[in-house]
């Protein structure tokens, strides 16, 4: 018999699979980030449609507010824009060291409450709408991807019917592995297509650049995987291969090596405790 997985990506490429129950694909692509994608090509109407496209466009009203409030910033948004169609849980945008402080200001003067304050990331709330500042990607103070390199791979695209700083796609593809493989440790199907369709040679290269291609090459051996029905989605990597790639990690990167004297203190914050018990424990994020 099929794997779940496998039906739900047949379902969401090519149509509805009569032999799986609706309620359970629905869930499943729920928990693999897809769940607007799916409903989409399914032409499925009702209430959870509708609640999904009013996340969606709740979103791109913020986006669209963003781009205007931080033209001339050095500036990207990432983990937005994907191949599929989808509602991201908050709004991540990398920022220039120069200029995080004033679009942390300029977005404060939305509303916005800054509620957590990492060395590399500010995290603001207004109301359900969360923004993520990063100047580098991190997990509890430990960089994980140079973010200002990263950051030199952007560029104007339309988005919704507005102009907004984006990674390029073959950058956005490292930064998805890097996020899924490095920090919340969990591939999803939402992952699965932005590194199976934006992967390129470029973005081989920036890997290598960037020191992150141990998790560009898991996500595309784990890609591999889900293409030959092997594997179950969302796939949450064992613990002893996922410390394995983070050691692996802190030796080969000199900037992950030079942030993780902060280790010590991450590990006794109560709010980074729970962060990591729940990265031990959940199945999704």
């Amino acid at each position: 018999m099929d794997r779940l997985t496998t039906r739900l990506l047949n379902a969401t490429v090519y149509g509805a699979d009569s032999n799986v129950d609706l309620a359970t694909l629905l869930t499943h692509a729920s928990k693999n980030k897809i769940l607007l994608h799916l409903l989409r090509a399914l032409n499925i109407q009702g209430s959870l449609r509708e609640r999904q496209e009013l996340g969606l466009n709740k979103v791109i009203k913020v986006v669209h507010t963003l781009s205007k409030l931080l033209r001339g910033y050095d500036y990207a948004f990432f983990k937005l824009i994907k191949p599929l169609s989808y509602v991201p849980a908050d709004i991540d945008l990398l920022v220039c060291v120069r200029h995080i402080g004033r679009a942390a200001h300029d977005i404060m003067g939305l509303g916005y409450v800054v509620t957590v304050k990492d060395p590399y990331c500010l995290t603001l709330i207004r109301g359900d709408s969360i923004i993520d500042l990063y100047t580098h990607p991190s997990l509890g103070g430990i960089i994980i991807i140079d973010g200002q390199r990263l950051l030199e791979h952007s560029r104007t695209v339309e988005f919704e019917g507005a102009e907004v700083r984006s990674l390029e796609s073959y950058a956005e593809a490292l930064a998805v592995a890097s996020h899924a493989i490095y920090k919340e440790r969990i591939y999803t199907l939402n992952d699965y297509f932005t590194v199976e369709k934006w992967t390129s040679k470029k973005t081989l290269k920036l890997a290598q650049e960037l020191r992150c291609r141990e998790a560009l090459e898991t996500a595309i051996d784990l890609n591999r995987k889900i293409i030959l029905g092997m594997l179950e989605t969302p796939y949450k990597i064992p613990l002893p291969t996922w410390l394995t790639i983070l050691m692996r990690k802190l030796r080969t990167d000199s900037l992950t090596r030079a942030t993780s004297t902060r280790l010590l203190k991450t590990l006794i914050d109560k709010r980074i405790g729970k962060l990591l018990t729940s990265k031990l424990t959940r199945e999704s994020y």
